[in-house]
């Protein structure tokens, strides 16, 4: 039996969508939703385990919370963009002090969503960029209208509106 390197080494899950949200019944409801449009969404409820089902699941959506037990989403956001070079991150938070457009830009997040997040939008948005061959850094062009644009959240533009 051959049992060479290639044929040992384990191949992930893929998976949509990953949910890293620290309250465990937000979590649960966000991913619920989800699962309901027959997407494929794991749960992470602190940046530790998040690392972990980024790695083994190559999530193509990653909505994170800015506010995490263990680390803060600005710094899980910069260690799963590592992992996950091509996905699409939507940060949430009810509290966002200090967070900057520029720090945003250089980690890729195009979308943040005011908590608590409207499921029905957060859907749609995540629905929208699984379907899209695009992601990653860049995120929605520039000009583009976001899925969140009606007050409950935004798509950050870059360079910023003069």
């Amino acid at each position: 039996m051959d049992k060479s390197p290639l044929r040992s080494r384990r191949v992930p899950a893929r998976c949509h969508v990953l949910v890293v949200e620290d309250d465990v019944d937000q979590c649960g409801e966000m991913a619920g939703y989800l699962i309901l449009s027959k997407l494929e969404v794991r749960m992470a409820y602190d940046g530790t385990s998040a690392l972990r089902q980024a790695t083994e699941h190559l999530p193509r959506v990653v909505l994170l919370d800015f506010n995490l037990p263990d680390m803060s989403g600005i710094q899980l956001a910069k260690e799963l963009r590592a992992i996950l070079p091509n996905a699409a991150f939507i940060m949430m938070s009810a509290h966002i002090d200090g967070l900057s457009e520029r720090t945003l830009q250089e980690i890729g997040i195009a979308v943040f969503a005011n908590k608590p997040v409207p499921l029905g939008p957060l859907r749609k948005a995540v629905l929208m960029l699984v379907a899209s061959p695009r992601l990653g850094r860049d995120g929605p062009k520039h000009g583009e209208k976001s899925w969140f644009s009606t007050g409950l959240g935004g798509r950050r533009r870059y360079p910023p509106n003069p």
